[in-house]
């Protein structure tokens, strides 16, 4: 600010030189300054040797001030004497146009000139400076020099106090003025500090705040494209899961397609149930009845075998005593083998007999042995045993074979008992089986129907849910579009808050 200051008060100053230079030259060459008839402050004077000595002396003061105030200034702009230097030339030139111009009262208003023109520096210090310098050349120019200051070589004291005093006033005014400027200047500069203050306070504070809208728009920058991507996720999710629920929905409709023939094919076995429910309560009573029957019957087998047991006791008697008469008749085939007659007997009854006469046709040969010694005797015996022995054997073998027959039928009975017993057993656990089965398919009717029921609520529900999934997949694209907004919203942020940023660094 001061080398400014200096700068152009050295240019005022190299002017005022400048404008000293012209008057002065002028006045030594065509004199248009010179008043004809006196000078305006007296009765004129005589230049002489002394007087133009002086002239030339103010004339280089102000080149000398000058000329040092540019070298301080080019060596230091801010030096602190380029002031008094500068306050030197402008009041020293003001001296030297007094005086160059032949003391003309309109050159000492070149005294204003230099009051108005230091006044910028507001030094109240150089306004002093300057007004003693200007006292002094008024008070030597009075009582030595009058006429290198008033044009005359006399002059009124009156009129040294009458310029005194407008000198006086002048600076005192212009002193005031600095003074009230400087006061206002350093009230306005105390203002202007609180107020740098409270606006660099403020520029920290925002400075702090656009940091934190930077990190904060950052952050939700950052989780507004987790916000994007995460819609956009889940209205892939809605779809799929649309998709799923559609695919449900169509699922439960073929599975209410199967439920529906599932209770049709549970009413069928439900009414078949209770169909073979009573058959079997029918057929279990006649397998009770069977039963008893059964039971008389295997009473009755057993009589019956007992029986033949007992008709076999007595053909076994029989056969024992046929094998008594055999010995018997082996003592008479003795005596009847000795007589041919008695053994062609015995022959021809053997023959009768058949197969069951192979027996007699040995005893026939044995007789013929003994047919010589009793042929009427074996011949009366043969005969009586021939007719026994036929009739034992047949009815023995018959016997036998009927015993076997009648164990094989009481074994079969028996067994077929045993077997009846468990078909009993069977058809009874079969009964409660059916039973079970029948109550079975009832709870399982009922429980059928109540998933009818449950699936219908579900295909409902899943129905509610496809509409709210498709609610929210629009929900979803709207809260993407609105994330996408805030994104570049919060994009233009950063770049204000770029901005600010930089205009801080800067």
């Amino acid at each position: 600010m001061q080398d400014k200051k200096n700068r152009l008060m050295l240019l005022f100053s190299a002017a005022a030189v400048l404008l000293n230079a012209v008057i002065f030259l002028l006045t030594k060459t065509i004199d248009p300054f010179h008043h004809a008839a006196a000078g305006m402050h007296g009765i004129g004077y005589e230049m002489n040797g002394q007087i133009q000595v002086g002239q030339i002396v103010l004339f280089l003061l102000p080149i000398i001030t000058l000329t040092v105030a540019a070298i301080f200034y080019f060596r230091n702009k801010e030096q602190v004497n380029i002031p008094v230097l500068n306050t030197l030339t402008l009041t020293f030139s003001s001296f030297s146009i007094i005086s160059g111009s032949g003391g003309s009262v309109e050159f000492h208003f070149s005294i204003f000139m230099v009051i108005a023109v230091i006044a910028y520096y507001e030094n109240i210090q150089l306004v002093i400076l300057m007004t003693i310098l200007f006292a002094v050349q008024h008070l030597g120019g009075y009582f030595f020099f009058p006429e290198l200051v008033f044009g005359t070589d006399s002059y009124l004291f009156r009129m040294v106090v009458i310029h005194a005093s407008f000198l006086i006033l002048t600076s005192t005014a212009t002193i005031w003025q600095i003074k009230s400027k400087l006061e206002i200047t350093k009230r306005l500069e105390a203002e202007k500090k609180s107020k740098d203050d409270q606006l660099l306070a403020v520029l920290v504070d925002v400075e702090s705040l656009t940091n934190q809208i930077f990190t904060t728009s950052t952050v939700v920058s950052g989780s507004s494209v987790l916000n994007v991507q995460s819609n956009k996720e889940m209205g892939f999710a809605f779809e799929e899961v649309t998709g799923g629920l559609g695919d449900q929905a169509l699922s439960l409709e073929q599975m209410e397609d199967k439920l529906h023939n599932i209770n049709s094919a549970i009413q069928t076995v439900h009414i078949n149930a209770e169909t073979m429910s009573s058959n079997t309560v029918v057929t279990e009573q006649s397998i009770v009845a069977s039963h008893l029957k059964l039971d008389l019957l295997k009473q009755y087998m057993h009589a019956i075998s007992h029986s033949v047991s007992n008709v076999a006791e007595t053909m076994y008697d029989l056969k024992r005593s046929s094998e008594q008469a055999e010995k018997m008749v082996g003592k008479i085939e003795q005596v009847a083998n000795q007589t041919n007659l008695l053994a062609l007997n015995a022959s021809i009854e053997a023959a009768r007999a058949g197969e069951y006469g192979k027996g007699f046709a040995v005893v026939a040969g044995e007789i013929r042995k003994l047919a010589n010694q009793t042929s009427s005797a074996a011949k009366e015996i043969r005969e009586i045993m021939s007719a026994i022995g036929s009739g034992s054997e047949i009815t023995a073998s018959q016997i036998e074979d009927e015993q076997v027959i009648v164990q094989q039928s009481l074994e079969y009975v028996e067994a077929f008992a045993n077997e009846f017993d468990q078909v009993k057993l069977t058809i009874h656990e079969l009964s409660k089986f059916i039973l079970a089965m029948n109550q079975l398919l009832v709870t399982i009717n009922e429980d059928s129907n109540g998933v009818s029921k449950e699936m219908v609520q579900i295909s409902a529900v899943i129905e509610q849910g496809i509409a709210s999934m498709k609610q929210l997949m629009v929900i979803s694209k709207s809260q993407i579009q609105s994330s996408q907004k805030v994104d570049q919203e919060i994009e233009q942020l950063n770049q204000l808050t770029s901005l600010l940023q930089q205009q801080f660094s800067a």
